[in-house]
């Protein structure tokens, strides 16, 4: 199979680079899954993924209103070839010849053949989102939503 049992047949890993002066980084890496028709635009679930051990670290909850809430059953799961989709990613921005290219936001689904690309293109509005996420923001984030920033009667 293309990926573990649990997640679904239609996905995408969502890749941004960020090109730097040592060559280009990711920036981020966010699996989008649990598509319910042909296209990882319907996604309904969206992981953090760390990049060194391909798993599943936290789920999107920044990334809109409609995941704040969202069941994350595949948080600790593996997602093989996630790393070298990144490579791959990497490579890539690091032979386009275009200098104001900084960032690139990158498309890509795994494959029994391995990671197979499908887009890549500028970053703009991803990338803001992407700058200073971590897992302990994105862990403050959806303690947040889950209160929608009201102060507790103590506070």
């Amino acid at each position: 199979p293309c990926l573990p049992i649990g997640f679904s047949a239609v996905h995408s890993l969502d890749i941004v680079t960020l090109r730097t002066r040592e060559g280009a980084k990711v920036l981020s890496l966010v699996l989008w899954t649990d598509c319910p028709s042909w296209t990882s635009h319907s996604a309904t679930a969206g992981y953090l993924v760390d990049i060194e051990s391909e798993t599943l670290v936290a789920p999107a909850a920044w990334y809109a209103p409609g995941f704040c809430s969202m069941a994350a059953p595949l948080v600790g799961q593996r997602v093989p070839g996630a790393r070298e989709a990144c490579l791959k990613a990497m490579a890539a921005h690091d032979a386009s010849e275009l200098e104001w290219l900084t960032c690139v936001g990158w498309d890509a689904m795994i494959t029994d053949e391995g990671p197979t690309f499908f887009e890549g293109n500028v970053a703009a509005y991803r990338t803001p989102r992407r700058m200073a996420l971590s897992l302990s923001l994105a862990d403050g984030f959806r303690s947040w939503m889950a209160t929608r920033g009201k102060r507790s009667a103590a506070a």
